[in-house]
């Protein structure tokens, strides 16, 4: 009889070590809907829900979710250093920002830009050096310093390039 009195505690303590040390990316997607005012997939809401296989280290703090600069709506952990930025869309499509000028040169030799890698439920966003000036849809190379490699990037705005696939 006197160990009844144990197992209230040890069941609790097992319960506190199964909560998960990581964010809920169904959580995130709802706080992102909510910000945003529309759902997964509607007109001016996320694209995709957050990918469940990132592992976010739970914010001490509420995530704070910020603007939608462009085309996508940032969420960040101040205290722990991550941010992701969610894609949105607008008017029930994704909102390039392009400058669709045809002929136009919109990077220049030696101009910093926007390396883009999108995926369907993420985009990461990395400064670069252009090798080579471009027009709208050329493929131009790009380098993030002088020792680094040269990649090869798609020009898809003023100022941005897209990574080859």
């Amino acid at each position: 009889m006197p160990h009844r009195h144990f197992a209230l505690p040890i069941f609790s303590l097992l319960l506190m070590g199964a909560t998960s040390s990581f964010e809920d990316t169904t959580l995130l997607d709802r706080q992102v809907a909510s910000h945003l005012n529309a759902g997964i997939g509607e007109a001016g809401g996320a694209l995709a829900p957050i990918d469940d296989r990132l592992k976010l280290k739970r914010c001490p703090a509420s995530v704070e979710l910020s603007g939608t600069k462009r085309n996508a709506i940032l969420l960040s952990c101040p205290g722990l250093g991550w941010r992701i930025f969610v894609p949105v869309s607008r008017n029930g499509r994704q909102d390039s920002g392009r400058d669709d000028r045809a002929g136009a040169i919109l990077i220049q030799r030696n101009q910093p830009v926007t390396l883009i890698v999108r995926r369907s439920n993420f985009s990461i966003r990395y400064g670069v050096i252009a090798q080579k000036s471009g027009r709208m849809g050329e493929y131009i190379p790009v380098r993030s310093d002088r020792k680094s490699k040269e990649l090869m990037a798609r020009v898809s705005g003023s100022g941005e390039v897209e990574l080859a696939r």
